[in-house]
């Protein structure tokens, strides 16, 4: 694996430079798509295009390993793989998407901007902070196209028609996919609390990935339903309770592996938050519904 590059002409520079370039373009995209909207239904809409990117990478990059990245900031390979797709698909896309769908660009401006990805991709490759294996540029070029266009259809339904119930349950789930995948990738990757163990995969990164990320594809069902409901307080703590003891007996299996006991306690006080988060997603939906 490089842990630097070199670009002709230029001094050696660290890998993560391109991807921080990524962090920042994709939050100059988003102030200005927030300025344009002036809805704060961006906010789930940002994270649920986010989500259908996580559904999509895990069966592409984690299952069936289609490229990979180098950002050089973990020692770890594979968590290093997948911090330069969370940079990708949390960042750079999600942004773009919200973007195209804010101004209502048109197809030549989203082919323009698909081209420019491309050129990107191809950037990265030569530069050698990612690689692909069975997957091709084109293929990167497809999927961005479904995306955009899926993103400028579930926008107009996000300020249109908000209060339909099936919409509101999707929103909130992809969303709570982005979250917590989010949050679980960093607290092992940077603070080594917890790792799941099955023995899927021979990388125990990657199977500890394959895992935790169906875990949330799971639980984000139970999440967004009580939240959409609106359930009483009872389920909400029936929810939390029901997590905690599947995370007590996942210890006890020895499939999740924690550095001392109270990283259970962690682990539910984070799934509280996240319903918190969650219901403040709703509330950011739901109190908009009048507005664009």
């Amino acid at each position: 694996m490089k842990t630097d590059l070199a670009i002709e002409g230029c001094e050696i520079i660290p890998n993560y430079i391109p991807y921080l370039v990524l962090i920042l373009i994709s939050i100059i995209i988003f102030i200005l798509s927030w300025r344009k909207a002036a809805s704060k239904k961006l906010i789930p809409f940002y994270l649920c295009m986010a989500g259908f990117i996580y559904l999509f990478e895990y069966v592409i990059l984690v299952l069936f390993k289609s490229y990979e990245y180098f950002t050089g900031v973990f020692k770890d390979d594979y968590f290093d793989n997948v911090l330069g797709a969370n940079i990708s698909n949390g960042f750079i896309v999600p942004s773009v998407t919200v973007l195209i769908a804010v101004f209502n660009l048109e197809f030549w401006w989203i082919f323009l901007i698909i081209i420019g990805f491309l050129g990107i991709e191809e950037l990265f490759l030569y530069l050698g902070v990612y690689r692909h294996f069975w997957w091709r540029t084109f293929y990167t070029g497809v999927s961005l196209f479904i995306h955009f266009y899926l993103g400028k259809y579930l926008w107009c339904m996000i300020r249109y028609h908000v209060n339909r119930f099936t919409l509101r349950i999707t929103v909130l789930y992809f969303a709570n996919i982005a979250i917590q995948g989010t949050f679980m990738f960093y607290l092992v990757a940077l603070f080594h609390l917890f790792l799941f163990h099955v023995n899927w995969f021979n990388d125990p990164s990657r199977d500890h990935i394959t895992f935790v990320t169906l875990y949330f594809f799971i639980d984000s069902i139970f999440f967004s339903i009580v939240v959409v409901l609106r359930a009483y307080w009872f389920w909400h703590a029936l929810l939390i309770i029901g997590l905690a003891c599947i995370n007590v007996l996942l210890h006890q299996v020895g499939i999740l592996e924690i550095s001392s006991n109270w990283v259970l306690c962690l682990l539910t006080v984070f799934q509280i938050c996240e319903l918190f988060l969650l219901m403040l997603m709703y509330r950011l939906l739901h109190n908009s519904m009048s507005t664009q």
